[in-house]
């Protein structure tokens, strides 16, 4: 019987007054801790502060005003797995050892070569802990948390699967959290672990990630739950989650999307944003929690997602191996098959929130470019951790950007992957190579086309030719620099 919910919030309410009257004696200043909260298939459009249609994301727009909103933060991949390994890394799918998607109990993990983030930061005196979803390899024990960097792992070792009932890992041991909702279970266990983990208590700064398993669609279902219509379900979720948008006209973010199953795409963007609004009302309870324990001066909290995603987009749904959301679920175009393997802004675009007391100034709007390599080395001079000599960083730090520095010049580009897709970003253009036998390469001029709905590679526009040129170049250069296997391959095709 899973009783863990039942006894939290006496336990906390009791702990809370405790170490609230220690922290106020002892103080608990010194090196920050870090609160990382990854959501998991959330896009930026999603967020009320950003003006989006059927958004409501009070927490989060709050956080957002109480510190900094990056407009421009990529992952370098567009789905779990590679962008969560390169997130922890600092290196690139193509080098980590993370393609693709692992499956559930399915061979590989990221590299046991490389570094992580939180093996630093234990090394550095903090208490690492991480609560959720890893994804990250769990065939071997030594691909486990435990053995990448995290004193404590309460989660998933593949996903949480389901938004109700998950089979979660605790000490090592799986239980059925029956009656439970994800993600209201695992903040129960982030505040937990705050409690255990506070430094007026240990003497030690603490990191702390929090990986939901939502907005994330559903693919299992409680006994007896499992709907028995066409297309994903988020479902069950809280009354409290999902009132708002039952009865809520949705406004379609794409609704003339070529083929587009409108009645469809409105029940799933519904049970979407009743998902999204899971984790914004848990990431509130985890604010008012850490206020309450006197910890929000020295905590630096961090809210982004592994990827971004699509809900109609493109006549798409979900992200870089998107499926088509049309009437007969065909590439209207007839172009691609049953998926849309991409490299669309609408799947690397996450949101990225980031508060830093007495660091950041509130409402900051940053509009450099910046990526997942990036928090390897900004996590580091965070902390103040010195990495091992001659340890690769293929990211820069951004807190320089954090503290209002814009006067060094700032390289805008952004490199994604994705299996046999590169890609190349600017502030004006995409290029997408397809390293398959199908050579769908992809060329989009940002500054007019932010959709990238017109394909301009085959133009024969000498200007475009030429700037497509250019791209190439760099985007193999990029390439060859990490040693990317795809670097050495013809480029038939490719002109």
């Amino acid at each position: 019987m899973f009783t863990f919910l039942r006894i939290i919030p006496a336990l906390s309410l009791l702990l809370m007054i405790e170490m609230h009257l220690y922290a106020q004696n002892k103080g608990g200043h010194g090196q920050p801790n870090i609160i990382f909260i990854v959501a998991d298939d959330m896009g930026p459009w999603t967020l009320g502060i950003n003006k989006s249609p059927n958004a409501f994301t009070p927490a989060l727009d709050k956080l957002a005003q109480e510190g900094a909103i990056l407009n421009h933060c990529f992952a370098n991949a567009p789905v779990c797995s590679p962008s969560r390994a390169t997130l922890i890394s600092g290196r690139y799918p193509s080098e980590n050892g993370v393609p693709d998607l692992i499956g559930q109990g399915k061979p590989g993990g990221l590299s046991l070569n490389l570094k992580t983030f939180p093996e630093l930061l234990r090394s550095n005196g903090y208490t690492t802990i991480l609560v959720g979803k890893w994804h990250l390899g769990e065939y071997k024990p030594e691909y486990l948390p435990t053995k990448r960097g995290y004193d404590h792992f309460t989660g998933f070792p593949h996903g949480g699967l389901r938004s109700m009932s998950p089979k979660i890992v605790i000490d090592g041991k799986p239980e059925i959290a029956a009656g439970a909702y994800t993600p209201d279970l695992l903040t129960d266990y982030a505040m937990k672990y705050l409690l255990e983990a506070n430094p007026a208590i240990t003497g030690k700064p603490f990191l702390l990630s929090l990986h939901f398993w939502a907005p994330h669609a559903n693919t299992d279902f409680p006994e007896g739950m499992k709907p028995d219509y066409k297309g994903r379900s988020w479902l069950p979720l809280r009354d409290i989650d999902k009132a708002r948008w039952d009865t809520m006209n949705i406004q379609l973010l794409e609704p003339d999307a070529p083929n587009l199953d409108t009645p469809l795409n409105i029940r799933m963007a519904k049970e979407y944003y009743s998902s999204v609004h899971a984790v914004d009302r848990n990431v509130g309870r985890l604010m008012d929690f850490l206020e309450g324990l006197s910890l929000t001066e020295n905590t630096i909290v961090i809210f982004t997602s592994d990827h971004g995603y699509m809900m109609g987009q493109h006549s798409l749904w979900h992200k870089g191996n998107g499926w088509w959301l049309t009437k007969d679920g065909k590439d209207p175009d007839g172009i691609y098959g049953d998926t849309r393997w991409n490299l669309y802004d609408y799947s690397l675009n996450v949101p990225c929130l980031i508060k830093w007391p007495g660091v950041i100034t509130p409402s900051t709007r940053i509009e450099e470019t910046v990526s997942f390599v990036d928090w390897f080395p900004t996590i580091m001079e965070m902390s103040a951790t010195k990495p091992a000599p001659g340890l690769t960083i293929r990211g820069r730090s951004i807190v320089p950007l954090l503290k209002g520095d814009h006067t060094t010049a700032w390289n805008d580009e952004c490199y994604a992957e994705y299996v046999n897709l590169r890609s190349l970003r600017t502030t004006e253009w995409k290029l997408v190579l397809d390293f398959s036998p199908k050579k769908l390469n992809e060329l989009y001029y940002l500054k007019k086309d932010q959709k990238e709905q017109y394909n301009l590679y085959n133009s024969r526009d000498p200007e475009i030719a030429m700037q497509k040129q250019q791209l190439i170049k760099r985007l193999l250069a990029h390439m060859n620099d990490i040693k990317d296997p795809l670097a050495k391959q013809p480029l038939q095709g490719v002109n």
